[in-house]
């Protein structure tokens, strides 16, 4: 079903940098899989929510399984870089 999230994971900067507070890695259904990584000053709560800025990372997969490895090691990669598990 395209344009259907799998995936929202969100964390945030307990101290926040100049860039952004948030950051989310979502899954999305298109042509075809894609893990959308982006930061934002505010969490995108709609599903429907395009990452289209140009500083938005944008990985595509053929199949959910193989798109589902990308956010998790991302999500870990993130908390190591100092942000924080989004309530």
């Amino acid at each position: 079903m395209y344009n259907q999230v799998y995936d929202n994971l969100v964390l945030y900067k307990k101290r926040p940098t100049p860039r952004h507070t948030y950051r989310q890695i979502v899954i999305v259904e298109s042509q075809h899989f894609e893990v959308r990584i982006y930061e934002g000053d505010v969490v995108q709560s709609d599903p429907k929510f395009d990452a289209t800025s140009s500083d938005a990372e944008v990985y595509f997969h053929s199949d959910l399984q193989s798109a589902r490895d990308d956010p998790q090691k991302e999500f870990d990669a993130s908390v190591e870089a100092g942000w924080i598990p989004y309530p």
